[in-house]
């Protein structure tokens, strides 16, 4: 039975009322703020039928404001980095904010993520849709184009899958994705460590100091072939220089081949917890949360700690008119960008 509700939730810092969307059914709980679509948690049952949340967030509005890596927000108007914050469309340089090593990462200044987003909650059915709207003007943090988002978020069954629209008014450039972290374990009780990631790939970006693209590499052979599956702590306790540069984790784009059923699965087998992936983007970063121990103390008073979380970056190739332009995608009024991705979440009884 799906059930929906909204409540007050808190005042940012501007002033503006945050609020807390409820999607709910016999399968799982979301909880999504409409202060950048933030998805602040999602309580799902273990093995033994014990409800818990599964992904990091904070108890309250100002912890997102200050302290938040991007817990569960969207992530616009482009995921990743871009070089020295230059984008070039149709022979423009358009100089974008930067903020991370001189470079403009997730969008930023005031990313979407940290937006105050018009919200439509209703239920359709045995779903429950959550629809969040916003106008990005032209310039903003210096890209082009004025664009029309709507991002929905729907509930069914055991489904969780996030659509995203942009509509620009000239030709321009996006690639959007949702930041939330996953832990299976319930309640932070575990890292990540033991959980078992599957991921159908046979091509990895290679990143640079800052984190920025620098050659695409087979994954044959490296402790970044996950197509049989491999456990994160074996990653976390890997001497590949891949894993070292970006602090002994995952923090890099994967090419997806989209040849089976599924493009992604993390199994924490004590909790009997699993979540599928699938999506019509051509890369997904996988980001194992390696430099969680600065956030401080999550929801729950739990202290933050390094790999307490993955996440499942859907997305562009990074990047992607700097490093690689042949695949490029320039978006107008007549090519709107859309994003499909689908999370399905289980529980295996033994």
């Amino acid at each position: 039975m799906i059930s929906t509700d909204v409540k007050t939730w808190g005042v940012t810092k501007k002033g503006e009322q945050v609020y807390c969307y409820t999607l709910k059914n016999e399968f799982l709980e979301v909880n999504v703020l409409n202060y950048g679509g933030v998805i602040q948690k999602i309580m799902m049952p273990d093995k033994n039928g014990k409800w818990e949340n599964i992904v990091l967030g904070f108890d309250d509005i100002k912890g997102y404001e200050e302290r938040s890596p991007h817990f569960g927000a969207i992530v616009g108007r482009t995921a990743g980095r871009i070089k020295k914050g230059e984008l070039t469309i149709n022979g423009t340089l358009y100089k974008l904010e930067v903020n991370n090593c001189g470079n403009n990462l997730h969008g930023y200044p005031e990313f979407y993520g940290q937006k105050i987003w018009d919200c439509n909650l209703k239920e359709e059915g045995e779903k429950a849709i959550l629809t969040l709207k916003r106008t990005s003007p032209h310039l903003e943090a210096g890209y082009p184009g004025k664009i029309d988002f709507e991002i929905k978020y729907i509930l069914e069954k055991n489904t969780l899958t996030l659509e995203y629209e942009g509509i620009p008014d000239r030709d321009t450039y996006m690639s959007l994705t949702n930041h939330t972290y996953f832990n299976l374990s319930g309640d932070y009780k575990k890292d990540i460590g033991n959980q078992k990631i599957t991921l159908f790939s046979d091509e990895y970006l290679e990143v640079d100091e800052e984190t920025l693209p620098v050659k695409i590499s087979k994954t044959d052979g490296t402790v970044f072939d996950l197509r049989n599956g491999r456990y994160f702590d074996e990653v976390f306790k890997s001497d590949e220089s891949q894993v070292k540069i970006v602090n002994q984790g995952i923090d890099h784009p994967f090419v997806l081949s989209h040849k089976e059923r599924f493009d992604a699965l993390c199994v924490d087998e004590e909790s009997g917890r699993a979540v599928e992936m699938t999506t019509d983007q051509p890369a997904v970063v996988i980001y194992t949360g390696n430099w969680l121990d600065e956030v401080g103390t999550i929801s729950g008073n739990v202290i933050c700690k390094n790999h307490f979380g993955f996440c499942l970056e859907t997305q562009d190739y990074p990047d992607v008119l700097n490093f690689i332009p042949e695949k490029g995608k320039i978006y107008n009024s007549n090519e709107k960008y859309n994003q499909k991705t689908t999370f399905i979440f289980k529980s295996f009884v033994k």
